[in-house]
């Protein structure tokens, strides 16, 4: 089992662009993470850290056993990501997902891996390419339709093609 730790805010911050406007919130941020589970199995486990203050729940768990979310409180949230790492009991299966370089050299001081925010959500940034399963069989309805929409704006009936 791997354990993923991810800089809350900076992922959401890099990533904004990219994600669709519901998923540009941080609590559209988590889902996005459910949803699309960048980190592959369910098996592995999740924790993504926010930057917090007094007053704010300093944890959230979701219906997810495989994730967690967490909000510091009275220590930034670096500091946070790098008190759960020194924690691990087998730092060699914990990655820390962050583009902050201090973040990164504590954390591989301590065994861990380091993933850039997009290397790890990386299903974002690379475009689908269409297979043949993508596309619709000829004879299919929709295929058919295709067919017929095309031969109407290329102005071409079944006898042009005897």
């Amino acid at each position: 089992m791997r354990h993923y730790i991810i800089d809350g805010y900076n992922a959401l911050f890099k990533l904004r662009p990219l994600l669709k406007k519901h998923y540009q919130t941080r609590e559209g941020f988590i889902q996005y993470i459910k949803v699309s589970q960048p980190f592959g199995s369910i098996k592995n486990k999740v924790s993504v850290v926010f930057d917090g203050k007094a007053g704010v729940v300093s944890e959230i768990k979701p219906s997810h056993t495989f994730l967690n979310v967490f909000f510091s409180k009275n220590e930034s949230a670096d500091e946070m990501i790098i008190r759960i790492a020194k924690k691990e009991r087998n730092p060699r299966n914990t990655f820390v997902v962050t583009d902050d370089r201090e973040v990164q050299e504590k954390v591989t001081s301590l065994g861990c891996s380091t993933l850039s925010i997009l290397e790890f959500f990386k299903n974002l940034t690379k475009k689908k390419e269409k297979t043949d399963k993508d596309k619709p069989d000829p004879h299919s309805k929709e295929g058919k339709k295709i067919t017929e929409e095309l031969k109407k704006i290329w102005k071409v009936d079944e006898g042009d093609y005897q």
